[in-house]
């Protein structure tokens, strides 16, 4: 036995599950072939048969694989599902991603593009996820700021009577942005953002 599976039986099952969930790009003729090699649960031939999408929805895919020997469907969900039940993980993932690299719509066509991969959910839904992950963004922004209110104040003795210190930012610099960014943190030796905010000239 390699080394590579004496590290993979040492593994616990909850380790096992993490290392499995993951997203893979496998190109669809090469998922028909792996396919091909495996036999049927209905009939027990080879499988051999053809594929149906059923839906697609961004990066999402419903495929139905046929069996052309007994018609036994198969079906193959490409990503579970958000919390929320109406969206698909891949895609709020693909958003999220984007997002923080700076890529707006037209930058995830080009890129799923050139990765051959499905165009991203229409503008509408792409629109609706960006606010499902602005409200999350939000509520983990202000968690996170209700607990360094707290570390700060415990970092002065318990004192509730922070002093504070502040500063904004405007891109200027071969720019001319109509929107500016601010923040409030606390003056103690490991000082803590307490506070954000954006404005906007519009």
């Amino acid at each position: 036995m390699d080394s590579s599976s004496s590290s993979l039986s040492s593994v616990n099952i909850d380790d096992m599950d993490d290392l499995l969930d993951i997203y893979l790009i496998i190109h669809m003729k090469s998922l028909i072939s792996l396919l091909k090699q495996t036999f049927c649960s209905e009939c027990n031939h080879l499988w051999d048969g053809s594929p149906s999408i059923k839906t697609r929805n961004g990066l999402y895919m419903h495929v139905e694989f046929i069996c052309s020997n007994c018609g036994r469907i198969t079906h193959l969900y490409s990503s579970p599902q958000v919390q929320d039940g109406r969206r698909q993980e891949i895609n709020a993932r693909l958003e999220l991603g984007a997002t923080l690299c700076g890529l707006g719509y037209n930058g995830i066509i080009k890129l799923l593009g050139a990765l051959k991969l499905p165009p991203p959910p229409q503008q509408r839904k792409y629109n609706e996820t960006q606010e499902f992950i602005l409200n999350y963004v939000e509520k983990c922004q202000e968690q996170s700021m209700i607990a360094a209110v707290e570390e700060a104040i415990a970092e002065t003795g318990s004192a509730r009577e922070l002093t504070l210190s502040g500063d904004g930012a405007w891109l200027t610099r071969g720019h001319t942005s109509v929107h500016g960014v601010s923040a409030m943190y606390s003056t103690t030796k490991h000082p803590k953002i307490l506070d954000t905010t954006w404005s906007s000239k519009k």
